[in-house]
């Protein structure tokens, strides 16, 4: 998974990813963006995972669903989630790489804590 972090214009941090992984950026600079407390909390939360202490954890955000389990990270557009027809779901096919990605817990957990070291630079 490659990815590098930049602030845009107005000092926003972005996070910028390979085209596997689109969706991953997308909800780092979207739903969790500079909430440190939230990334605290996930932190949290995968060491709780690391550690056996729970089996998985869901976070609906606006556009982006979070998904962890023991193993793996998953992010998710929730517009996959809705009822569409088949000719617009067909139509969509093109922007899969913007609406789902995948990595590994230990990948997920470097992610966090690198976002984390460049939104205190």
């Amino acid at each position: 998974m490659d990815y590098h972090f930049q602030r845009n214009y107005s000092g926003r941090p972005e996070a910028h990813f390979s085209m596997d992984h689109e969706a991953m950026g997308i909800w780092l600079t979207e739903e969790l963006g500079s909430n440190r407390q939230q990334l605290e909390h996930l932190l949290q939360v995968v060491d709780s995972l690391e550690k056996g202490q729970r089996w998985e954890y869901f976070d609906d955000g606006n556009d982006y669903r979070l998904h962890l389990t023991r193993d793996h990270a998953e992010v998710r557009a929730a517009l996959l989630d809705t009822e569409m027809g088949c000719d617009e779901m067909e139509e969509l096919d093109y922007y899969d790489n913007e609406s789902i990605s995948h990595c590994g817990l230990d990948d997920f957990k470097t992610l966090l804590v690198c976002w984390q070291d460049f939104l205190n630079i």
